[in-house]
């Protein structure tokens, strides 16, 4: 047999077993297990975006079956857990660590095990009132997001959700108020440079007071007088002296 045609048969059967393996071993390849917690109104189109990569369940499904309550899930066995839909009540107790019902209880265990729980956007209820809610308490529960997010939790769309779970995309942010947001700046005081008015020189003015204060020397020097004289044995405040220290120009006579 020709030398060529032997390493050419030997390098197919190479790549056709090869190949067989890498088949093989994609198809004993375990899907990633994803919870999804709460009722999923787009669940078809959930299950048709994960498509065969994943292997779904539903706490709605379990609960409907009759299987225990989800909170006693074994999550730690679970490669992604999805809130599809968070109701304004379930956002204002897990904003505050708060295990409300049997799906926050499903979220808090899953925070506390360190995972990413993803909440789907259009499953947020308070989003749906932007246009109609008041600017001011719409931001309120804006923030209550914002807070799950530094928890560790990502709100993501059903679109970019397979990418999300894959790590490809980065999941959106929380909504930022845009329109209805009220925001209030406080700045602070800017320092203002005090520049003296330049009074014409009256002359000589005569304090009668025994003692002098620093009201005194101020409210002559602001008339115009830059020569003061005393009365005899007149006393003077120590804060009389720092203004005479203070105003060039200023003298006792």
């Amino acid at each position: 047999m020709n030398t060529d045609v032997l390493v050419e048969l030997i390098a197919k059967r190479v790549m056709e077993q090869l190949l067989a393996l890498q088949g093989q071993s994609v198809i004993n390849k375990p899907l990633q297990s994803v919870l999804v917690v709460g009722d999923c109104d787009n669940r078809q189109q959930l299950e048709q975006t994960l498509g065969n990569n994943y292997s779904l369940s539903f706490t709605a499904d379990r609960q409907n079956d009759g299987c225990p309550q989800p909170a006693r899930l074994e999550l730690a066995k679970y490669d992604h857990i999805i809130l599809a839909s968070l109701s304004n009540s379930l956002l204002s107790a897990l904003a505050i660590g708060l295990e409300r019902g049997s799906e926050g209880c499903v979220i808090v265990e899953s925070l506390l095990l360190g995972k990413t729980v993803h909440i789907l956007e259009e499953g947020i209820v308070y989003r749906r009132f932007r246009d109609t809610a008041n600017p001011a308490f719409y931001q309120v529960f804006q923030n209550k997001e914002a807070t799950l997010c530094s928890f560790g939790m990502a709100v993501v769309t059903l679109d970019s959700l397979s990418d999300a779970l894959t790590g490809v995309d980065t999941p959106e942010k929380p909504e930022n108020a845009s329109i209805n947001e009220v925001v209030y700046q406080v700045s602070a005081p800017k320092e203002r440079s005090y520049i003296e008015p330049k009074l014409a020189d009256k002359g000589v003015f005569n304090l009668e007071q025994r003692v002098v204060g620093e009201k005194d020397l101020r409210a002559c020097y602001e008339q115009g007088y830059r020569k003061i004289r005393l009365q005899e044995r007149a006393l003077i405040t120590p804060l009389a002296k720092d203004f005479l220290r203070m105003k060039d120009g200023l003298e006792l006579v």
